[in-house]
């Protein structure tokens, strides 16, 4: 997901120097006077944050404890800001809470007879239209000002009955301006925000929030985090209650709060060691080959790793907690980590910082260690590679991988190319590193 996309009509006066691209994660957009820089890096240093290029973007990611004194000490500096809250008043505004009634019942032509869908504005889901053919034609009578989905194998269109000359028309939509009025015909409805037993988190099912705009869905994904334990879940910090009711409300979307708890699958203390037999190998492995890399010297246990550096070292255990932590000379390393490499450089990170390490770029260290095991490990390294293909065509090769990476990334590219499979990544970048790669072997 692209966090900007919808960011148009809030920089027509102009990009602001940072804009909140996710909850907390603060990414800069436009150049900063190196004045404001080094007052900026001054902040970070006292607030303990790290800056980091993801996607080749600078970024500083906040924990929320620090949040208000970061972006008060912004105004300090003139470094200007666009946050979530920000955005949120954009879409207030362009979305009006006023519903269009659907107009009459009209006998439209279709092109053709197969998988036709009207959506229905009460129940917010699809339903099918009855077809009927007359003299090798094929007509169904639909509301005039409703949106109409036919699907087929070339894909998905969308159309809007109208009204043109009193001759009935379907006029072709793109899916954004569809679902956006979408939003307008629709009646209002209610959905529901558990909390979890610490009332830290507040949960909203997918299900409730079917059918709704890429805007919206683009601010909530932003705003909030999904967790494969609970996949048909949004996760949204308990705070942020009111803001989230603000966007479900521009698409008439009621949110209340329910009296339900959710089991808390989050609030995991254990400090049990995991036997390291039981660890991800392929992940465990590239944690291990990084810290070597960076001069790290490894002993190994049955439930620990021990790192030695310049400056002592360190006891590496494995838990199933929320987060990972330091605790004296024992770093207890949160096994959801393997799965998201920003916080998997951010453990590498505590451990060369602790150990006086070698100084070696950790993020591209990263992208080119991490193994495909799944497609969100697929698209990270892809846009890896892509990212750095116009800079250094060498790296973004490397990113790709040898044998087994390199044979899932080609087969993805493959089927990308048939047909079977639809992306938005650059493809025809990632074409080029393939063959600059295969012409290195």
């Amino acid at each position: 997901m692209e966090p900007l996309e919808f960011c148009d009509l809030c920089f027509q006066r102009g990009k602001t120097n940072l804009c909140e691209t996710y909850k907390n994660t603060f990414t800069k957009i436009s150049p900063l006077h190196f004045t404001q820089q080094t007052r900026l890096d001054k902040i970070l240093n006292r607030l303990e944050i790290r800056p980091r290029l993801i996607d080749r973007r600078w970024t500083c990611i906040v924990d929320s404890s620090k949040r208000a004194e970061f972006l008060d000490s912004l105004w300090g500096i003139n470094v200007t800001m666009h946050t979530l809250n920000d955005h949120v008043k954009v879409l207030a505004k362009l979305y009006k809470p006023d519903s269009r009634r659907l107009g009459a019942l009209e006998e439209f032509e279709l092109p053709s007879i197969e998988s036709w869908e009207e959506f229905n504005p009460k129940s917010r889901v699809w339903d099918m239209v009855k077809v009927k053919q007359k003299n090798e034609k094929f007509f169904a009578k639909v509301n005039l000002g409703n949106i109409l989905k036919h699907s087929s194998f070339e894909g998905t269109s969308y159309f809007r009955a109208y009204l043109n000359s009193d001759l009935p028309v379907l006029a072709p939509m793109e899916k954004r301006g569809a679902y956006n009025i979408m939003a307008t015909i629709t009646e209002p409805t209610t959905a529901y925000w558990k909390t979890d037993s610490t009332n830290e988190r507040g949960f909203i099912e997918n299900k409730q929030l079917i059918n709704i705009p890429d805007e919206i869905f683009n601010i909530l994904r932003r705003l909030g985090t999904m967790d494969k334990r609970i996949p048909e879940m949004l996760i949204f910090e308990n705070v942020d209650y009111e803001i989230v009711k603000t966007i479900l409300g521009c698409i008439k979307i009621d949110l209340i709060k329910s009296t339900d708890t959710m089991t808390a699958l989050f609030d995991k203390t254990s400090v049990t060691p995991i036997i390291i037999e039981n660890l991800e190998k392929e992940r465990l492995q590239a944690m291990l080959d990084i810290i070597t890399e960076i001069g790290g010297k490894i002993e190994s246990e049955n439930e620990h790793f021990t790192i030695s550096g310049k400056k002592g070292s360190v006891k590496l255990t494995f838990v199933d907690n929320d987060k990972s932590i330091q605790d004296g000379i024992e770093i207890r390393i949160s096994i959801s980590a393997f799965e998201d490499p920003s916080r998997f450089t951010e453990i590498l990170y505590m451990i060369k910082k602790r150990l006086g390490l070698q100084d070696l770029p950790l993020e591209t260290m990263v992208s080119q260690h991490w193994p495909i095991i799944t497609d969100s490990d697929l698209q990270y390294v892809v846009q890896s590679a892509i990212s750095w293909w116009a800079s250094n065509s060498v790296l973004a090769s490397n990113i790709i991988g040898e044998k087994n990476k390199f044979i899932k990334v080609k087969e993805w590219f493959s089927k990308i190319k048939e047909g079977k499979l639809r992306s938005n990544l650059d493809t025809i970048t990632l074409g080029k590193i393939i063959k600059f790669k295969e012409a290195k072997q």
